[in-house]
């Protein structure tokens, strides 16, 4: 049971640190070193490391040790397409299930949305776009799109938030617009128009991922 816990306490402590980009893509981490820092044996973190493995954080080095990936503009490309169709999906079917969205929750996210960005607390707005996509898809009740949609969330805020970092010359924060866009349209009851922006969402990170040589 104690080992258990000191394994959640390590890969919780790495995983934050991975996704809020305090440990950068291409830090090459040690077992040992971890260990120390975090007071335990290297059994805990050897097991959280294994853990973070599996979910694509890491890759272990073979006698060099443990070295944070970085998420391609493809793969990221690939999570925010899987994304974004999940949440035309739900608007498209909505009317059909006879479900309603929970607009009151909206629009605390875009209130939070907008109030990071004038603090420039970049984590802060990209954790709320993604809360207001989850709100959205979670209208119809699929626990296994749900699902889908939890496990690309902090890698996706992840490659977000270290791409703010490493490009300070670009704009960005388009999120709000598009979610104010998105919320106008529910809110008016226009569904087509809803799909339409966020279809034309992933069209639009394309080509800035493309322009901005990502690819």
């Amino acid at each position: 049971m104690i080992s258990q816990t000191l394994m959640n306490t390590a890969y919780t402590t790495l995983r934050e640190r991975i996704v809020g980009g305090s440990l950068m893509p291409g830090t090459l981490l040690s077992e040992n070193e971890l260990a120390e820092e975090l007071q335990m044996s290297r059994t805990p973190v050897r097991n959280a490391i294994t853990h973070l493995e599996s979910e694509g954080f890491v890759v272990s080095l073979k006698n060099r040790g443990v070295l944070v990936k970085e998420i391609s503009g493809k793969e990221m490309l690939d999570m925010y397409e899987a994304m974004m169709s999940l949440l035309v999906y739900a608007i498209d079917i909505k009317t059909e299930r006879n479900s309603s969205i929970d607009m009151a929750k909206l629009e605390e996210c875009l209130e939070r949305q907008f109030k990071a960005e004038q603090e420039d607390d970049y984590f802060t707005y990209i954790q709320n776009n993604f809360l207001f996509n989850r709100i959205i898809v979670s209208s119809i009740n699929n626990h296994a799109m749900m699902a889908i949609m939890d496990m690309y969330v902090d890698k996706m805020a992840m490659a977000s938030y270290i791409n703010y970092k490493m490009t300070p010359h670009i704009k960005h924060y388009s999120a709000n617009m598009l979610n104010k866009s998105i919320y106008d349209a529910l809110k008016a009851g226009n569904d087509e128009e809803a799909r339409r922006l966020a279809k034309g969402a992933y069209v639009y990170a394309r080509s800035r991922m493309f322009d901005n040589g990502r690819f």
